[in-house]
């Protein structure tokens, strides 16, 4: 459990801003805007956070130490008479003064998001929303995998879906597809080669 303080700002115009500051220590600013313009809904968002920490979750190993910094942008455009959109994100991790067990410093990552569909009112029932989206992680190493002899790697995920909303229960039902793919160098012989994954699932979720 880690200690923190956070402020949020009033909104403006659609503006606003946090920060927030955690022991020992970890600390995040971040903006966002949420508006209209010429038919277009929009949302935007942009944080930046640095982590020195020594025990967020738990005590890191003897030998390591945790000090990272992250920058993430996001946003969402809507196109409002239709219900097309589009959504991406992006986010990099400096990693340079990260010590693992063994003096091993993980690689800089960085990962990147879109997702694109419809969301139109076809039925008495609610929204019906219909995406595909992309996805690509580059050098998301753990320890497990720096320790099999990992220096680089790339994961693609990519797939889409239907979600239909039913207003009269505030639930959405979902069923959706993902293949996942990964390419990483370096690991010892006896791992072997790495298989791609398909997976399809279905569900609802109820908002309380």
């Amino acid at each position: 459990v880690m200690n923190a303080v956070r402020y949020d700002t009033p909104v403006f115009a659609g503006f606003s801003a946090s920060a927030s500051w955690g022991e020992d220590d970890d600390w995040e600013i971040a903006a966002r805007y949420t508006g209209q313009w010429s038919g277009f809904k929009v949302l935007l968002g942009v944080g930046y956070s640095e982590n020195t920490a020594e025990n967020i979750a738990a005590a890191l190993p003897v030998g390591s130490k945790k000090d990272s910094t992250f920058f993430q942008a996001g946003g969402y455009v809507e196109h409002i008479a239709t219900g097309l959109f589009v959504h991406g994100a992006y986010g990099r991790e400096d990693n340079s003064d990260t010590l693992l067990p063994g003096a091993v410093t993980p690689p800089n990552s960085n990962h990147w998001y879109v997702k694109s569909g419809i969301r139109q009112k076809w039925t008495p029932l609610g929204a019906t929303i219909v995406y595909g989206d992309f996805a690509e992680y580059n050098d998301q190493l753990g320890p497990g995998a720096l320790a099999l002899g990992a220096t680089s790697s790339t994961f693609h995920r990519y797939g889409g879906g239907i979600a239909q909303e039913i207003d009269a229960a505030a639930m959405t039902v979902y069923l959706k597809y993902q293949h996942y793919n990964a390419d990483v160098d370096g690991l010892a012989p006896t791992v072997g080669k790495l298989d791609s994954a398909d997976f399809v699932s279905t569900g609802a979720l109820i908002n309380f």
